[in-house]
């Protein structure tokens, strides 16, 4: 039996397809070499900007602006004007937040040497979150002057970390607003506990400085609900504090502070905001040390302007709540939300649901009353405004169910009104 072999053209199209095959290999091979090239290459990306801010890349002699989605590599700067504010995340792990006319230069090292994201602050300020777990690339380095490079890690089980890195006339001040810090620089080791700070351009040799507490938030409470009107003025206060040069106050509409409306300083325990619309709005307050340089701001604080006279401030305990056996010789915990301001509450605790049989009455300013001895019962209450006529801050009384051996006996232990 004979086989015909293939003429000279045949093989030379066999030839010619096995030549592109194998030079369309080696092309995806270079293709994905090259992506996998810029990947690498990439030390950050922009999760939210807001205002004018722009980068100067190192192959470019201009700023050019971008947005939220936008990636970084190594040597590029990024600057924020006023107003604007923008969150980069950090390739090796963690996140910086740039405030208003800061400027910083991200990078990271080459090989061999490797590590963590590089942060050079140029002006400015800028927060930062590490999180509890290691940096898989290695820590996050500040750079200084001098070429000096502080690297920050987390110390284990001391949950994230929040820092602020600012840059002064004399160096760069960095502090940490909550958690625990560990810096090394070359052979020296040091922890930076919440509230201290210390100046990076001189080592972490430099002495550890106290800053000042911060302030304890007064008024409005926690979350208040307040009407909105064009006229509308919200007092903010909060406790005064001694050996201090001032207060630092910011408004914001999201709690990351990216959105501010107002950044000021004032001399005193008080500041009156003047809310442009209806909407949510958070604030807090720093205090300024002798030296003007701020501490750290207290717990922030929302404040929902509502279009209507907000309705349903209760908070707990929720309606139809039985209470634990033996719970009310410790005490039954009654809350409810601000409405801003400094107003009177007036607590009612009554057996029947329109409250027109009160068997206690409580008024003062808290939003909290803890109640012990309730006898056993079933029980209704509610919270009003102390104005005339009194203002309800609930569409309808809750229902509260204290157990005890007996209904006829909860009917007859009434504990007395208290005016």
């Amino acid at each position: 039996m004979s086989v015909s072999l293939p003429r000279r053209g045949a093989w030379g199209c066999i030839l010619l397809l096995l030549v592109a095959g194998c030079s369309r290999t080696s092309e995806d091979e270079r293709a994905s070499e090259t992506v996998s090239r810029e990947l690498s290459a990439i030390v950050a990306t922009c999760a939210v900007a807001r205002g004018p801010v722009d980068t100067l890349r190192t192959a470019n002699a201009y700023w050019e602006p971008f947005e939220a989605g936008a990636t970084f590599r190594s040597g590029d700067w990024v600057r924020t004007g006023p107003e604007a504010s923008t969150r980069i995340e950090l390739r090796g792990g963690g996140r910086i937040e740039l405030e208003e006319r800061t400027v910083v230069m991200v990078e990271r090292p080459a090989p061999p040497a490797g590590g963590g994201s590089v942060v050079a602050l140029e002006s400015g300020t800028a927060r930062g979150l590490l999180p509890e777990n290691a940096l898989p690339d290695g820590p996050l380095v500040l750079r200084g002057d001098n070429g000096r490079q502080v690297a920050l890690t987390v110390e284990a089980h001391a949950g994230p970390t929040e820092f602020r890195v600012t840059r002064t006339s004399r160096g760069m001040h960095l502090s940490v607003s909550r958690g625990r810090l560990l810096l090394s620089e070359g052979a020296h080791r040091r922890t930076l506990e919440a509230g201290n700070w210390l100046d990076v351009a001189r080592g972490l040799e430099d002495a550890e400085h106290d800053g000042p507490p911060f302030p304890t938030s007064l008024s409005p409470g926690v979350d208040a609900r307040i009407a909105w009107s064009p006229e509308l003025r919200i007092p903010l206060s909060w406790k005064p504090l001694e050996g201090v040069r001032g207060y630092h106050v910011q408004v914001a509409r999201d709690l990351g502070f990216t959105r501010r409306i107002v950044d000021t300083q004032v001399e005193g325990p008080d500041f009156t905001f003047l809310p442009p619309e209806p909407g949510i709005f958070v604030w807090r307050v720093s205090a300024l040390d002798e030296a003007g340089r701020p501490g750290e701001s207290g717990f922030a604080r929302r404040v929902f302007v509502e279009r209507k006279q907000p309705r349903g401030l209760l908070v707990t305990p929720p309606d139809g709540y039985e209470a634990p056996n033996g719970s009310t010789s410790e005490g039954l915990v009654f809350a409810w939300q601000s409405i801003g301001g400094e107003p009177r509450y007036r607590l009612v605790v009554a057996r029947d649901r329109e409250l027109r049989q009160p068997v206690l009455v409580r008024e003062g300013s808290p939003q909290q009353v803890v109640l012990s001895g309730l006898a056993p019962g079933e029980y209704f209450w509610g919270v009003y405004v102390a104005e005339d006529p009194p203002v309800p801050l609930f569409q309808k009384a809750r229902r509260l169910v204290v157990p005890g051996p007996s209904r006829s006996l909860a009917r007859d232990a009434l504990l007395p009104m208290e005016p």
